[in-house]
């Protein structure tokens, strides 16, 4: 049983604390982004969800949201959309998503940005995505990205360490898929250090991250989550994420 305890949020709502973890959604005017890690029917994960609570869960968003934003439009020095928009991503490049997820990503006509560990694509296929099914997905419309070569925290290696396993990761998507300009997420959300990450290069966290434009935080941006097991408060939560997106006046 879930603890009864709740925090009231600005908006009124008095949220659960795993809820307000999520809370925050985009800087004002900048795509909503999410991230999941699996899509499967029985794994336990605060980011995994079977495949039926994923299509809603899309589908919950895309109600305020839609349509998706196409991952390919994810570029350095990108500006605002023109209205709400949500980027669909997922961390590791687990085997799960090709067989639960994208269907139902299809179904639903949204292009989603794959996040993979390089170092894993090489050679686990019983457990991630292969070089060859991360060309299908790119060749379909999705877009493969860095989650570095071997998805250690970064903050606990040196620069030196940091600025190789992020750029030997990115010049493996560039080789192996052909995506002059592939975008980053750091491992488990932890920023690594200044100048690790090359300049040109959009570079995503997690819900460690503060909402912040794109262009004041490139290499930081913030990503949130449907919190797992609380379906019956993601239409209220995708709502409170849709109230934060509206511009700020001129």
């Amino acid at each position: 049983m879930r603890a009864p305890d709740s925090a009231r949020t600005e908006s009124g709502w008095d949220a659960p604390p795993d809820v307000r973890a999520a809370l925050r959604g985009a800087a004002p005017g900048w795509p909503l982004v999410l991230y999941f890690h699996h899509v499967h029917p029985a794994l336990d994960h605060y980011t995994s969800l079977t495949p039926a609570a994923f299509e809603r869960g899309l589908e919950t968003v895309l109600t305020e949201y839609g349509p998706a934003l196409d991952p390919a439009d994810v570029r350095d020095g990108m500006r605002p959309p023109a209205g709400p928009r949500v980027l669909i991503t997922f961390d590791d490049g687990h085997r799960d998503t090709l067989r639960y997820a994208v269907p139902v990503l299809d179904r639903l006509g949204v292009k989603a940005l794959f996040f993979v560990i390089t170092g894993l694509a090489d050679g686990a296929p019983d457990r991630s995505l292969t070089w060859d099914e991360l060309a299908h997905l790119a060749a379909d419309g999705h877009r493969v990205g860095s989650h570095t070569v071997t998805h250690r925290k970064l903050p606990e290696l040196s620069p030196l360490a940091q600025r190789a396993e992020i750029a030997a990761s990115l010049a493996a998507v560039r080789d192996r898929l052909g995506d002059p300009a592939p975008p980053l997420a750091h491992p488990y959300g932890l920023r690594p250090a200044p100048g690790a990450v090359p300049d040109a290069v959009q570079a995503f966290g997690t819900v460690k991250a503060a909402p912040r434009p794109w262009t004041a935080a490139p290499h930081d941006i913030r990503r949130t989550y449907l919190p797992t097991g609380r379906e019956p408060l993601w239409a209220r939560l995708c709502r409170e994420w849709r109230q934060q997106w509206p511009p700020p006046s001129p």
